[in-house]
């Protein structure tokens, strides 16, 4: 059988764009005018500005046909076409469209521009589907009054096309001179490895610094991945302090050696090779000082797009950018400068949750990116920059987070005036902190004892600015300990931690997603108050290292408040394999013996689906909208919910009846209330109240009594519950009286007793 055909080639286009363009001698990504651009715009151009968008939600305008174009006599055909031609860096098919999109306030403003082929999208590289941004330089505005929707600086022009290495260079420059905030060109402690470039970058090993040593260093964060990367260990150390093969390297570190070599700077360190990896003395010792490592580096260099180390430090390319220059025809000559680059996807910026940057996705990243002072991130498609001044990226367009880790909150937090006072509950560095950890929560960890190693370094930088007399609790503090301590599991977790689950009072003893109560000042001026409903009597930890901020194997803490008796049931709906319904479903009840409620017992009902690889967690009143569906007729809102700790476990454990009673001696532990105040002279008015109280369930019976004394029964938390009140418009139905007119279905009831909670 012959082999068939090649498929046809699109015809292409009967002119060439090279009479009409010239490539500049400066740049190749600059075309300039070979003559004076016309100053008419063709019947077809006219017809496709003049139309009505196929869809407003795309701001999707008319398109212009290859075919009926005409850049000999049409400005507009022109200047489109060669956008396009050298966006694709091929010839336009004669059957291929021009898709232009417009200004959202002003559709007659081409703001974007792509390539179809008759009805559809250009089904070749990814590229060539990709929207094209349209824009003038703004000490230039466009003569024509049409591609000036967005306008640049000549320094963004210039950054689109510039090597990454050039642009960091530039960033780092300008951090160096003009931020106060940031360090200058100092010198700092070395660390006790670290990996010397020579003059030729290639030659390369490791010294050791027995004694404190001045130097400028840059730091590398990157995933190990599957593959384990080049290490030191005690069977190589030797052979590394004389030299490391550069071909040994992997490409990863060779090109952040390179980067390094092109900063000038002589020395790096890559955990992989300045920590022996198979000592877990030397492990322990130099992990704990991640802190200082990261702190004192000039600079830390992030191979963020990269899953192990071979995927090396992307480079931006700059094909994707393309400048038009020349004049007009008009009698007037006008100048024109017109930028078009691709525009990048969501999935292109790089944060943490972003799956096509899997460094960030690490738990062991989050504190290298705080704590360092600068981070360059080499992302796929560009490069995006950290201090603690400024974040920005070499695109244009702003990303969904110009600062993937928030380093300049972070700073700005670490620095605010020490808040005092009990109601302040640690102020903003409590509430600096529960950002920390609503982050790294959400974070893998290849290895779950490296939690809290993982983080010291951020715990012992908010230990030096909370003071000597704040203890730090395996995640939490003592001086803020309670809310801390009311962290709720997010309502969405991945069924791949089910094997982790470990039991505790601290966030930490799960390995799900957690929320904390909102802290801080707010841009309206409300501020956060704390009421205690219970006595924190003691907590204590006990270390397994000698890191205070590091590895713990156990803890207590002892608690005095009301104590009321619950029951909790579980209901699970197996799929139907015979209708070929997939979701497994769970319910949990939990009910509370309360007088406040009418009934004497009050219920809250969680539900979680099981949804693939994860599950859906909801809660009786977010299904059912907030309570009573409406404000009462003063506008206020009663909003209550349970959130089990165990959810995973709940769903996962192997059913045994319709109805199965989970465990004996759950009881429910009042302990404090969160509220925002409204600034004066409305200070006595909240905008919201939160009541928070912990579900727990017996580890062993009635208490007991060691010599003589008698000792408090021990529970484990298994949940939370939480009661808000609030202004249904906000600031105008702020109120006084939240919880006097409705008030907690725990403000009666129980008894007092002092436990202790593992």
């Amino acid at each position: 059988m012959d082999d068939p055909s090649p498929a046809p080639q699109p015809k292409a286009v009967p002119w060439s764009l090279s009479t009409w363009w010239e490539e500049s001698p400066l740049s190749s990504n600059t075309l300039i005018s070979r003559a004076p651009l016309p100053d008419t715009r063709c019947g077809e151009c006219e017809t496709a500005m003049n139309s009505k968008p196929e869809s407003y939600f795309l701001l999707t305008k008319a398109v212009l046909r290859v075919v009926s174009a005409s850049p000999d006599t049409c400005w507009q055909c022109r200047i489109l076409l060669a956008l396009a031609e050298r966006k694709l860096g091929r010839r336009l098919g004669i059957d291929e469209e021009l898709e232009t999109w417009g200004a959202r306030d002003n559709l007659q403003k081409i703001t974007g521009l792509r390539v179809r082929e008759g009805s559809k999208l250009s089904t070749g590289d990814e590229e060539e589907n990709r929207l094209v941004n349209i824009s003038s330089l703004e000490t230039l505005p466009c003569p024509w009054n049409t591609f000036d929707a967005k306008q640049h600086t000549s320094l963004v022009a210039h950054m689109l096309g510039s090597h990454s290495y050039q642009v960091a260079s530039a960033w780092l420059k300008t951090c160096v001179t003009h931020h106060p905030g940031c360090p200058g060109m100092e010198e700092t402690l070395l660390p006790r490895r670290v990996i010397h470039i020579g003059a030729n970058h290639t030659d390369i090993c490791l010294v050791e610094h027995n004694s404190p040593t001045l130097g400028r260093y840059t730091c590398l964060s990157h995933c190990w991945g599957g593959a384990q990367p080049l290490t030191t260990t005690t069977h190589n150390i030797a052979q590394h302090l004389e030299r490391i093969e550069w071909d040994s390297i992997p490409k990863t570190f060779q090109d952040a050696i390179k980067f390094t070599a092109h900063l000038g700077i002589s020395y790096i360190w890559i955990d992989s090779l300045c920590i022996i990896q198979d000592s877990p003395q030397d492990w322990a010792e130099e992990s704990a000082k991640m802190c200082s490592i990261y702190k004192n580096g000039h600079l830390t260099i992030a191979a963020s797009a990269a899953s192990n180390g071979s995927g090396g430090l992307p480079i931006r390319d700059s094909s994707s950018f393309v400048r038009l220059t020349g004049t007009t025809s008009s009698p007037e000559s006008k100048p024109f400068d017109i930028l078009g680059y691709f525009k990048l996807g969501l999935g292109d910026h790089p944060y943490p949750t972003n799956h096509r940057t899997p460094l960030l996705s690490r738990g062991w990243v989050h504190q290298e990116m705080l704590l360092s002072p600068r981070v360059a991130h080499f992302v796929k498609k560009e490069l995006l920059w950290e201090c603690k001044t400024v974040g920005t990226c070499q695109c244009p367009q702003p990303p969904p987070f110009r600062n993937a880790f928030f380093k300049e909150g972070h700073y700005e937090a670490l620095n605010s005036p020490r808040q005092s006072g009990a109601q302040s509950a640690g102020g903003m560095l409590a509430h600096q902190w529960h950002k920390i950890i609503e982050s790294y929560s959400r974070l893998q960890l290849s290895f779950p004892g490296d939690k809290f190693p993982a983080l010291s370094g951020l715990a012992q930088q908010m230990s030096k600015k909370r003071g000597p007399a704040v203890r730090y609790l395996a995640g939490l503090w003592s001086d803020s300990l309670l809310t801390d301590l009311l962290w709720t599991a997010a309502y969405v977790w991945s069924l791949h931690s089910i094997d982790r689950i470990l039991q505790g009072w601290s966030w930490a003893a799960r390995d799900v997603p957690v929320i904390f109560p909102r802290m801080g000042t707010e841009r309206n001026g409300s501020t956060c108050e704390v009421k205690a409903l219970c006595n924190i009597i003691e907590a204590e930890t006990t270390l397994a290292t000698t890191d205070k901020t590091g590895r713990i194997s156990g803890g207590r803490l002892v608690v005095r408040g009301r104590l009321f008796d619950a029951s909790l049931y579980r209901d699970i709906e197996l799929p139907d394999s015979k209708s070929g319904k997939a979701e497994t479903k769970a319910t949990v009840t939990l009910s509370v013996n309360t007088p406040m409620d009418p009934t004497g017992v009050k219920t809250f009902i969680s539900y979680a689906s099981e949804r693939g690889t994860s599950f859906v967690l909801m809660t009786h009143s977010d299904a059912q909208g907030l309570k009573g569906s409406k404000p009462d007729e003063l506008g206020i809102l009663v909003k209550e919910g349970f959130n089990p700790d165990s959810m995973a476990e709940l769903l996962s454990m192997e059913r045994t009846d319709s109805r199965e009673y989970m465990g004996s001696d759950i009881k429910v532990l009042r302990m404090g209330r969160v509220g925002r105040r409204l600034p004066t002279p409305n200070e006595k008015k909240w905008l919201a109240d939160m009541e928070y109280a912990l579900v727990l369930q017996g580890v062993d019976s009635e208490s007991t009594e060691l010599d003589g004394a008698k000792v408090a029964r021990m529970y484990k938390r298994i949940g939370i519950i939480h009661e808000g009140r609030e202004g249904y418009k906000g600031v105008e139905d702020a109120r006084e009286d939240y919880w006097e007119r409705y008030p907690s279905c725990f403000e009666q009831g129980g008894r007092e007793e002092t436990i202790s909670i593992v």
